[in-house]
């Protein structure tokens, strides 16, 4: 039996997520191993083009589907919140190669790594998505929240010493609060998703 074209959404929204938990792990990599830069920022950028053509699938089927299992302007806000994530850690690695950054400062990959946790985290809650099961969404938002806090506080600990080190050139210090301002944007995109998923299941439960 052939499943119904509706229930196509939620298996987009799983490679969705899981292309963006790939594109975390390429830029932890990436930063625990600063050489080859070239290389892996076009991988990063190769997995950001695959979270674009899915996001197009997506747009696709919602054109295509006369009923769908979730609101249409829900589904659309949804994939376009995922597809900010993998276009921001897009956007960092390739800053850091186009602007020549020698050396990330450590916080870069702990923050890089609570991307990681973040990502990990919403592939459970995207799978939430199929039971719309609100106790166990809760649980997992609250995790995601708790992320987003941990990279609050190591974004404002990676700018305070940027900007109070009286050895940063002040052209550097333009650059690397580019960069730490966008991984700060990346997690609050993860918890922006986390507040979509929550909000979906409140309506549809």
């Amino acid at each position: 039996m052939l499943k119904s074209n509706k229930y196509i959404f939620f298996d987009l929204f799983e490679q969705q997520i899981a292309t963006v938990h790939k594109g975390t792990h390429l830029f932890y990599e990436m930063i625990g191993n600063y050489q080859d830069l070239e290389t892996k920022v076009k991988a990063i950028k190769a997995v950001e083009k695959e979270g674009d053509e899915i996001v197009r699938r997506i747009m696709n089927e919602l054109n295509s589907t006369f009923i769908t299992p979730l609101e249409r302007e829900d589904i659309h806000q949804l994939a376009h919140t995922m597809d900010s994530m993998i276009d921001y850690i897009d956007g960092v690695a390739d800053r850091m190669y186009l602007y020549q950054v020698t050396q990330p400062d450590p916080r870069v990959l702990a923050q890089a790594n609570i991307l990681v946790k973040c990502s990990a985290k919403l592939i459970e809650l995207i799978r939430t998505l199929r039971k719309l099961d609100h106790k166990v969404v809760t649980q997992i938002a609250g995790e995601i929240k708790d992320l987003e806090h941990e990279s609050d506080s190591n974004y404002r600990k990676m700018v305070s010493d940027l900007l109070n080190s009286p050895d940063t050139n002040p052209m550097e210090a333009i650059k690397l609060k580019e960069i730490y301002d966008k991984l700060e944007d990346c997690a609050d995109f993860a918890e922006d998703v986390s507040n979509l998923v929550e909000g979906i299941v409140l309506k549809n439960a």
